[in-house]
């Protein structure tokens, strides 16, 4: 099955990214807490990726005694592999979030920003949805 990969902290925005996801045919949804260890997982995912969503700042879980890492780790990561799928980067952090997007397209990556706004997470469904839809080819004519 093909999957969309993500590294996201948030309960609140994981359960409208899982929502969202929903209204995707056929792909799994596989999201990592920490950077880190989407960094060491990777390698088995992305032969099967057609999408990667990436947040930035990650406040260590309940009970975690280490450093999550970032987004732009994850971003460092997958500049030393080969493009498989669009990125779609999805931070508040203004800054972090160009970083990571000069690092990916620098490498070829195909890569888009999805920033959320206004207050709740609606803008997944507003805004991540559509732009998903459209790199996986869900909105393609024909």
């Amino acid at each position: 099955m093909k999957k969309i990969l993500m590294l996201e902290d948030s309960e609140g925005r994981l359960m409208a990214f899982r929502n969202a996801v929903s209204h995707l045919p056929n792909l799994e949804l596989v999201v990592w807490h920490d950077a880190f260890q989407m960094m060491k997982e990777l390698p088995e995912h992305l032969p099967t990726a057609s999408l990667i969503s990436l947040d930035h700042d990650l406040m260590p879980q309940k009970g975690a005694t280490a450093d999550p890492g970032s987004g732009l780790d994850v971003a460092g990561f997958l500049v030393k592999q080969k493009p498989v799928c669009s990125v779609i980067v999805h931070t508040t952090n203004f800054e972090k979030g160009w970083a990571m997007i000069n690092e990916l397209s620098y490498a070829k990556w195909d890569v888009h920003r999805a920033a959320p706004a206004g207050m709740g997470e609606s803008w997944v469904l507003d805004s991540w949805l559509p732009m998903a839809r459209r790199l996986l080819g869900f909105d393609r004519e024909g």
